[in-house]
C-alpha cells in the first residue's frame, strides 16, 4: 500500500505513541489506591473494546480481513474475560492487554514507517493506535489496581498464548479463513519463525539469527510472565497490608456476567451464602500480616 502521509516524519508517530502510553500509565498510577474506580474504568474499556471489535471485524470480513494477529485475539480475550467477570482469567486478560499495548509501542519505535505505509488514512491510523493503547490501559489497571493474580493460574496464560500461536499457524496455512488475503504477512508468524527482524534488517536472514531470535523472544515472554505474577502479588499485598493497618477494609467489588449470575442465584436461594464466621480471607492471609509484628505494628492489624 503506498504511503499517503507525504512528508510526515516517522519519528512523529513514535513520539505520539510514547506520549499516549505515558499518559495512560500516569492515569493508572493516579488511581493506584482507588480499586473501585479502576475496576469500573477497566470494565467500561472492556465493554467498549468488545462492542467495537465485534462490529469492526464483521465489517472487515467483507474484504477478507479477520482477527488473526495476537493483538486482534487479545481484544477479545481481554474484553470477554473482564465483561464476563472471570477471576481466574483476569491474569491472562491483563497480560494480553499489556503485551499488546507494549508491543505496539516497540513496533512504533523500531519501524514507524511501516505503520504509516500500512495506514490508509489518518482515521485508520488513529483507530489502530487507540485500540492497541486502550488495551495497555485496561491491562495495566487490572495488573496494578484491581486484582491479585494467583501464580498457580500461570498455566492459563501459557496455554492461552500457545493456543493463539497455534490458531495463527492454522490461519497461515489456510486451514482457517482460507480467503484471508494477508496470510503471508502476519506479525505473529514472523515472530514464531524468527523473521521479525526483517522489518529492520534488509536481505535474507541467516538461520542462526532466526533461531536465536525465536529463543530470545520466547525466553523474554516467559520471564515477563513470571515477573508479571510476582510483581502483581507484591504490589497488591503491600497495598492491602497498608490499608488494614490504617483500619481500612478490602474492596470486594466484582463486576461482570458471572458475578451477577451468582448474586441472583444467591438471592433466589439456589446458592447458599457461606457463613461469614468460616469465610477464609485468602487475600488478608497472603499479605504477610505476620511480618507486621517484626515491624512493631502488629497491634494495628485486625485479627483474621
Amino acid at each position: 500500500m503506498p504511503n499517503v502521509w507525504g512528508n510526515f516524519p516517522a519519528w512523529g508517530l513514535t513520539i505520539v505513541l510514547i506520549l499516549w502510553l505515558v499518559l495512560e500509565t500516569v492515569l493508572a498510577f493516579a488511581l493506584y489506591n482507588h480499586r473501585r474506580a479502576s475496576y469500573i474504568l477497566t470494565y467500561c474499556i472492556a465493554l467498549f473494546v468488545l462492542v467495537f471489535h465485534i462490529w469492526y471485524f464483521i465489517d472487515q470480513s467483507k474484504i477478507q480481513m479477520y482477527p488473526v494477529e495476537f493483538s486482534h485475539i487479545s481484544y477479545f480475550v481481554f474484553s470477554v474475560c473482564v465483561v464476563f467477570g472471570s477471576k481466574k482469567m483476569q491474569s491472562f486478560a491483563g497480560f494480553c492487554g499489556m503485551l499488546t499495548g507494549l508491543s505496539f509501542l516497540i513496533a512504533g519505535c523500531f519501524s514507524p514507517q511501516s505503520m504509516l505505509n500500512d495506514a490508509a488514512s489518518g482515521v485508520s491510523l488513529f483507530i489502530s493506535v487507540m485500540r492497541h493503547e486502550l488495551l495497555w490501559l485496561g491491562g495495566l489497571l487490572l495488573f496494578l489496581n484491581v486484582a491479585r493474580f494467583d501464580i498457580k493460574d500461570i498455566w492459563i496464560s501459557v496455554v492461552g498464548i500457545a493456543l493463539i500461536v497455534g490458531f495463527s499457524f492454522l490461519v497461515h496455512y489456510h486451514y482457517i479463513y482460507p480467503d484471508f488475503v494477508k496470510w503471508d504477512d502476519m506479525v505473529i508468524i514472523k515472530i514464531a519463525t524468527g523473521t521479525i527482524l526483517g522489518y529492520v534488517i534488509s536481505g535474507e536472514l541467516p538461520m542462526w539469527l532466526r533461531v536465536g531470535t525465536v529463543i530470545v523472544i520466547f525466553a523474554a515472554v516467559a520471564c515477563a510472565l513470571v515477573g508479571y505474577f510476582k510483581v502483581n502479588n507484591i504490589i497488591y499485598d503491600r497495598r492491602l497490608k497498608r490499608k488494614l493497618m490504617h483500619g481500612g477494609a478490602e474492596d470486594t467489588l466484582e463486576l461482570g456476567v458471572i458475578p451477577l449470575v451468582k448474586y441472583l442465584l444467591k438471592r433466589a436461594g439456589v446458592i447458599k451464602a457461606p457463613d461469614k464466621k468460616f469465610v477464609r480471607s485468602a487475600d488478608y492471609n497472603c499479605c504477610e500480616i505476620s511480618s507486621a509484628a517484626e515491624e512493631g505494628v502488629s497491634e494495628q492489624v485486625p485479627k483474621v
